[in-house]
């Protein structure tokens, strides 16, 4: 549980408790049982807050996940595509300076269909010293005809 919530919890419990005994119209002492009771009461409400923000944080991971996913599920001719295609998908792919690598895509082309891996194309784009996973996310991105 997050810290904050704890906090809160002993917070409002202490506050119903104080409230509890200090009340003029009910000379009575809380019994054990009530204070519990409003001690769980408490606790259930920050964990079910607590859960509510994870589950929401949760969801909104996922779906920017998902939104990637997609994105990067799109994949583009190695022999076909425009420029301006490949651009797009090496940027949905998050390849940084993706022009450049659209425009090296092109260069080396046409890949054989038989060549599934794009080795010919992995060992031109190796020349240029890319960062590591940039090849692959390159790559990642095309498809043979």
């Amino acid at each position: 549980m997050n810290p904050r919530y704890v906090l809160v919890s002993v917070g409002l419990g202490a506050a119903l408790l104080a409230a509890a005994c200090s009340s003029s119209s009910d000379k009575s002492t809380p019994t054990a049982a009530a204070i519990a009771t409003t001690a769980a009461s408490t606790q259930t409400a920050a964990a079910s807050t607590a859960t509510a923000s994870t589950t929401n944080a949760i969801a909104t991971t996922t779906a920017g996940t998902t939104a990637t996913a997609a994105a990067a599920a799109k994949k583009v001719s190695a022999n076909n595509a425009t420029i301006a295609e490949i651009t797009a998908a090496l940027e949905a792919a998050g390849v940084s300076n993706a022009s450049r690598w659209a425009r090296e895509v092109d260069e080396y082309r046409p890949y054989s269909t038989t060549d599934t891996n794009l080795n010919k194309l992995r060992q031109e784009l190796a020349k240029y010293n890319p960062g590591p996973g940039v090849v692959d996310a390159i790559v990642a991105t095309l498809q043979l005809p």
